[in-house]
């Protein structure tokens, strides 16, 4: 076998064992072909050269099969994360409503009063889907009701003298 079988051997070997490490056992859904173009195109815009014909492609082609793989890992987590965050929004938009819809129904309440809380009504639909095994988090909704505010979903109508007794009315969307 001559030197440039060799690197190419040992470049197939790096990237196998470095696929099988970060893709596979980690059972993300990346191509490998996907894989070793990214790393491919990473060795090349740091080192100027192609990994088969560099005499330090071991030392460098795991450096780098390192980054792209911890960067693959990354994107996966953030992934599960977002999907995790929006499954959780949809289900305090759900908790809301229906808190709502029972309020209304409870006080025989019209618009605009039937689509107003207040934030510790936030704190009272929380420890319900929390003690229904709804949310894992206690704490799950206060943060989100944060946002949603921010973004325009509920508008405060009227502060109260503690924020607990603030109003808001919720946007139809």
């Amino acid at each position: 076998m001559d030197d440039l079988e060799e690197q190419i051997s040992l470049y197939e070997a790096i990237i196998d064992v470095n696929y099988e490490y970060w893709i596979t056992e980690h059972e993300l859904d990346v191509d490998k072909e996907d894989f070793r173009l990214k790393v491919d195109l990473t060795y090349r815009m740091r080192f100027q050269k192609f990994p088969v014909g560099d005499e330090h492609i071991e030392s460098r082609m795991d450096e780098i099969c390192d980054e792209i793989g911890e960067e693959f890992l990354n994107q996966e987590t953030v992934r599960k994360e977002s999907a995790e965050t929006t499954k959780l929004r949809e289900r305090f938009l759900k908790s809301v409503e229906i808190f709502l819809r029972q309020k209304s129904m409870a006080y025989e309440q019209e618009y605009p009063q039937n689509r107003r809380l207040k934030r510790k009504d936030i704190r009272i639909i929380q420890r319900i889907d929390f003690m229904t095994d709804v949310i894992d988090d206690k704490n799950a909704y206060v943060d989100i009701f944060d946002e949603l505010v921010e973004e325009g979903y509920f508008r405060l109508i009227e502060k109260g003298g503690h924020e607990k007794h603030d109003i808001f009315h919720v946007v139809e969307v």
